[in-house]
């Protein structure tokens, strides 16, 4: 089973997929959880309040994870691969991923894609973080409320994105335009790439255009993966209400 932690988390599972929960384990003040209660009593789960030590063994996790005393143990969460790529036809705003590898990084990308309604996330099978209740915890629930394509090829991916009517923009520091400068379409696809290393060349030569974001200086020329990609996505929204 795959296990959830830390009360906004457990609520987007709540919300997303109830019906994948196998045990809501909490521990605390039942004021504390009130919310993720009422939930949970709305889908015909049952939590299980446990007392701390048990709670954590039950649980699998330890203070260091932050768990705020709720965890969910969950029937695995369907992802995509290459071959359901045309599911996203109707999509209209998709991320794809080269190799960001930080799971830090990654769950900040994953909140910032839920928080700005993208349809579906593209991220690597290999060379590249897994999506872990650590990236799950970090994200604020944005893991669930997104759709994820785990890809083995970015390139082969994006060519498919482009026969369903995509646009492709590359977020790279060499861009000849900037975000703001940019007219973005209807079926976008925003590439983001890894951190230090950027887009790999064989990921910008799948792109129509290479966007930046101004700014930079001597000694500090880059945000990194997870702050520039909320500053692209607030870009690729601005106009789309």
């Amino acid at each position: 089973m795959d296990r959830v932690y830390g009360k906004h988390s457990v609520r987007a599972v709540l919300i997303a997929r109830p019906e994948s929960v196998k045990r809501l384990l909490l521990a605390g003040r039942d004021t504390y959880h009130r919310e993720l209660v009422a939930l949970a009593q709305r889908a015909g789960i049952e939590p299980e309040w446990l007392p701390w030590p048990e709670f954590r063994r039950a649980g699998g996790v330890t203070d260091e994870d932050k768990h705020q005393g709720a965890v969910v143990l969950t029937t695995p969460r369907r992802l995509l691969t290459e071959a359901d790529l045309d599911e996203l036809a109707d999509a209209s705003v998709v991320l794809a991923l080269d190799q960001i590898s930080d799971p830090q990084n990654l769950g900040t990308i994953l909140r910032a894609a839920a928080f700005f309604g993208v349809d579906a996330t593209l991220v690597l099978k290999n060379r590249a973080a897994e999506i872990s209740p650590l990236v799950a915890r970090v994200a604020v629930g944005g893991a669930e409320l997104v759709r994820t394509v785990r890809v083995t090829n970015l390139a082969r991916s994006l060519e498919r994105c482009k026969s369903l009517g995509f646009w492709v923009y590359g977020l790279d520091e060499r861009g000849e335009t900037t975000l703001a400068q940019t007219a973005f379409d209807a079926k976008t696809v925003l590439v983001v790439g890894a951190e230090g290393e950027g887009l790999r060349h064989r990921t910008r030569e799948f792109c129509d255009a290479l966007v930046r974001i101004p700014g930079g200086r001597p000694g500090l020329e880059s945000l990194n993966a997870g702050v520039a990609t909320a500053v692209a996505l607030a870009e690729v929204f601005r106009d789309r209400g």
